[in-house]
């Protein structure tokens, strides 16, 4: 781990009582007034605040990001009309494996008291207190088993929600006294965003020092190499993700996370244009005509090899990527029970994330930086 050098840029709130506080989910508020906010470097999503005396945290709704989803605070006020309380942060419910990769970086891990799915956590840390038989499991797959989660009676729900039916599942653990907090960082529009998420984490846990410490890290070397790259001023390889599945191919949108993150690593997404911040269905014959002849295949679903993909559909071994050694994935970091740190250590270090793309694509560039973190050529 990187040493955490940095002072943190706003005011330390660890060392007062917490009394922590979270509106209920089920409607928008208003920032409250005399609030000195700090606007995030790269998330569109939060915002982190203090009057002087009580400290805040306000997400957005990411349906609509004029309105706000979800406010907290804590310290010495009294607790708002139809807001949670919490006193404790001692034991966490952390319902995937993105939030308890931040949670391993501010070394806090041990505070999990109940997960979702163990297998697909990779962080060190978490590894080891699983290990010990400390952690329950609450879910099965994507099932959530909501009296085993209870049953282990956190302080507090990290989670994400997909849709409204999944918020609502959610809800009905925050009607039992629990506050939940949705971290929808999934749906930030540049790698860095995603991981900024990190300081939410780290002022919810107490760490606010070490989370900006550790991002301002992160994104000082996302920056230079990004820099890098582009004062290189090379030819821009053509590029394409994914994989078919249940007869769709879903590929990132124009203005996803992924499609910056392809861009600032030197190449040419073939879905630049196309707007939008998630993933976009497309039909497959349509992704085999746009993509045959691009240079580089990032991240074919679960293929580790070529003959995976000869056996998924003939037609993939077809591209010039294919046939050129231009297809990599993100599997290199995958254990053997299906875990890998795409999910989650990549979350928090897009840096590296970012290191290995542009080593695929430039690999004169970067000739003399470290080998690759979390992508494996496909042979």
């Amino acid at each position: 781990m990187q040493p955490l050098s940095f002072l943190i840029r706003i005011l330390p709130i660890v060392v007062l009582p917490l009394t922590f506080s979270a509106c209920r989910n089920n409607k928008t508020h208003t920032l409250p007034s005399g609030v000195q906010w700090q606007q995030p470097e790269y998330s569109r999503l939060f915002l982190l605040g203090t009057d002087g005396k009580d400290s805040f945290i306000a997400l957005k709704n990411p349906e609509d990001t004029s309105q706000w989803m979800q406010i907290f605070y804590w310290g010495n006020k009294n607790v708002p009309e139809g807001c949670f309380q919490l006193k404790k942060r001692n034991r966490v419910a952390c319902m995937t494996a993105v939030f308890s990769g931040m949670m391993d970086v501010l070394e806090t891990e041990t505070r999990i008291c109940c997960t979702d799915n163990i297998q697909y956590h990779t962080g060190p840390g978490c590894r080891k207190w699983f290990a010990e038989n400390k952690t329950i499991q609450a879910a099965k797959g994507i099932s959530l088993d909501r009296e085993k989660l209870l049953n282990t009676k956190p302080d507090l729900v990290l989670t994400y929600y997909i849709d409204n039916k999944g918020k609502e599942e959610w809800n009905t653990i925050a009607q039992s006294g629990i506050p939940v907090i949705f971290l929808q960082n999934y749906l930030e529009n540049h790698p860095l965003g995603r991981a900024e998420w990190l300081k939410v984490l780290g002022w919810i846990l107490g760490k606010p020092t070490e989370a900006e410490s550790f991002f301002s890290m992160v994104k000082e070397h996302y920056e230079n190499i990004a820099a890098q790259v582009k004062s290189a001023n090379q030819d821009k390889p053509t590029v394409f993700c994914n994989a078919p599945y249940s007869g769709n191919w879903d590929v990132p949108a124009g203005e996803s996370y992924m499609a910056v993150l392809l861009s600032d690593a030197g190449a040419d997404y073939i879905w630049k244009n196309m707007g939008g911040t998630g993933k976009i269905s497309q039909d497959i014959e349509k992704v085999y005509q746009k993509a045959k002849d691009s240079d580089f295949w990032i991240n074919p679903g679960g293929c580790r090899d070529i003959a995976c993909l000869q056996q998924t559909d003939k037609r993939l071994i077809q591209f010039s990527a294919t046939k050129n050694g231009g297809v990599f994935n993100a599997t290199k970091t995958q254990n053997t029970e299906g875990g890998n740190a795409w999910w989650d250590y990549a979350v928090v270090r897009p840096d590296l994330a970012l290191h290995d793309l542009a080593k695929i694509f430039h690999p004169d560039i970067m000739a003399e930086e470290q080998e690759l973190v979390f992508f494996e050529a496909l042979k």
